[in-house]
């Protein structure tokens, strides 16, 4: 992708989630959370998917556009699950918590992407993540059919 395009690509990228996320929290409220993220995790997998085997930029920045339908998927609604989850008095430290473990996350898995570009290919890290996804949707589908509270 040229550099020009770049902040293009974001820019369309942060217009697709802020007109989805409102959107996406409300259908939350209405079919619940876990199946919402396990959908969202589902298109993320296919964003991914598509990355590890797009063959040109054009490609790439239509992929990166329906990223921001992931983060609008997910970015809020699972903050909504974990307030769903622990009592009131608790949701401050709970989302805090999240964002701790979330940012700690990104660590080893930034080290595996990195190691796997160089060791198989720039492809691996994006199949990698694809099946990491796939398999949070799933976990999510079969949590929400425990468990339809939330």
């Amino acid at each position: 992708m040229a550099v020009a395009v770049i902040p293009l690509a974001y820019f369309a990228f942060n217009t697709l989630y802020a007109v989805c996320a409102t959107p996406a929290g409300i259908l939350s409220d209405r079919v619940g959370r876990r199946p919402l993220l396990a959908a969202g995790y589902g298109v993320f997998a296919l964003v991914y998917v598509g990355f590890a085997a797009a063959p040109d930029a054009v490609t790439v920045g239509v992929l990166f556009l329906v990223y921001g339908l992931y983060y609008a998927l997910t970015d809020g609604v699972a903050r909504a699950l974990i307030t769903d989850l622990v009592p009131p008095s608790l949701r401050a430290t709970a989302l805090g918590a999240f964002s701790t473990a979330t940012g700690l996350a990104l660590l080893p898995a930034s080290v595996i992407a990195g190691a796997l570009w160089q060791s198989v290919g720039p492809w691996a890290p994006f199949a990698y993540g694809a099946a990491t996804a796939a398999l949070a949707a799933l976990l999510l589908l079969v949590t929400s059919m425990q468990t339809k509270t939330v």
